[in-house]
């Protein structure tokens, strides 16, 4: 089970992307892409630009490594907080993706606010 709502994307600069209008039903998950991928729930814009980040030691940093996700929960008049997990798997451009899954089977979250910034 995906999302319920309709999400709504908004980039604010070229290494952050907020996400809105999204909530998770109880256990339900979510997934998140870039936007090289297809087939996620919700894509990124393409001028989103997380990209291969080398150190200034040479080191490559990977992308779970380079790139935060903030999920705040909750709304007017929300009484009780159901925690969400994320996982973040792939290591390319392609195959990076960002899972949200509700960890409580019975309580759906309130709305979701989801930042995804690149450092």
């Amino acid at each position: 089970m995906a999302f319920t709502g309709s999400a709504t994307v908004k980039l604010v600069s070229d290494s952050v992307v907020r996400i809105t209008g999204l909530s998770l039903a109880g256990a339900a998950s979510g997934t998140i892409s870039l936007a090289e991928a297809t087939g996620a729930d919700v894509e990124c814009p393409a001028a989103f630009k997380p990209r291969t980040y080398v150190s200034s030691g040479g080191v490559a940093v990977a992308l779970q490594d380079a790139v935060e996700v903030l999920v705040l929960v909750g709304g007017l008049g929300v009484t009780t907080q159901v925690p969400i997990a994320v996982v973040k798997t792939g290591t390319t451009l392609a195959g990076f993706l960002i899972t949200l899954t509700n960890t409580t089977a019975a309580t759906a979250s309130a709305a979701l606010e989801i930042y995804i910034r690149f450092h």
